[in-house]
């Protein structure tokens, strides 16, 4: 699944905090999208969330994108947070939901 990095999951569902009103001490805002400060050496229950739809609906819902907008944020800032190289293969792929 790709996250959009609309932060709704770290803010209330970290295993680092204790209840859903703390969020994730490791959560950051870069660029208008909120990441994992220490992707790295997250969690182990942060590494293995899963969910059974190639993009994450809440952070559809949370951000108001439709899936044209999905696929220019992925594109836009998948390689300007995680260093990936450029590959335009990947829209042609994102539209199968």
């Amino acid at each position: 699944m790709y996250c959009l990095n609309c932060g709704w999951c770290c803010e209330r569902m970290s295993p680092l905090t204790k209840d859903e009103d703390t969020p994730c001490p490791l959560l950051t805002d870069t660029n208008g999208m909120k990441i994992c400060s220490d992707y790295e050496h997250r969690p182990k229950q942060c590494r293995d969330h899963e969910f059974p739809s190639k993009f994450c609906p809440i952070g559809m819902d949370v951000l108001g994108l439709d899936r044209e907008d999905v696929a220019r944020r992925v594109q836009e800032n998948d390689w300007k947070l995680y260093g990936m190289k450029e590959n335009k293969s990947i829209i042609r792929n994102i539209f199968v939901i």
